[in-house]
């Protein structure tokens, strides 16, 4: 082997690493970007509102009425920072509400508030319970009625959500 040919083989492996150095830095970047976009995306399907209302009403659900004032409490501070004054009016209400019952009358009217934010917006499906005559807010497609609490959990059916789906029968007991 001349030295000549030896040479050719260095600057070829120096080429080589050079080369899939650069396409590993391009993957790299490119793997960074996408999970910047994957983490916005997220982001921009959360409402913090929204989010703070979702708490009321699983802790209504589960019949924990001291969870329940505490959510409220941070989604009425929630709504005034939005200038959402009726949605804050009811959370503040819920947050001085001695009894479920009471509550859970006061959640009624911030749920209708709730259910405009909502609208649209992916991540949050509307529900309806036709013994309460009233509708409520949820993450997940799975019925926690706040209205019925633990007596009637899954009494509630999907009236909208991301999807935009018909109402459909979601839970099992009351509603058809």
């Amino acid at each position: 082997m001349n030295s000549l040919t030896g040479r050719r083989d260095i600057e070829g492996d120096k080429n080589s690493k050079r080369s899939c150095m650069k396409n590993f830095s391009l993957l790299l970047t490119l793997a960074v970007a996408l999970f910047g976009l994957a983490n916005r995306s997220q982001a921009a399907s959360s409402n913090p509102v929204l989010d703070d209302y979702v708490i009321v009403a699983e802790a209504l659900a589960k019949d924990d009425l001291a969870a329940a004032k505490k959510a409220a409490s941070t989604l009425s501070e929630a709504a005034t920072t939005e200038k959402l004054t009726s949605l804050a009016n009811h959370a503040s209400e819920i947050a001085s509400s001695d009894s479920l019952d009471t509550a859970r009358e006061h959640f009624k009217l911030a749920s209708s508030e709730a259910g405009k934010l909502a609208s649209g917006q992916d991540g949050y499906y509307v529900f309806t319970c036709p013994m309460a005559k009233a509708e409520w807010v949820q993450k997940t497609k799975k019925v926690q009625n706040p209205y019925m609490g633990q007596s009637m959990p899954g009494c509630g059916s999907l009236k909208n959500g991301k999807s935009g789906s018909k109402t459909m029968s979601m839970g099992g007991g009351c509603c058809g």
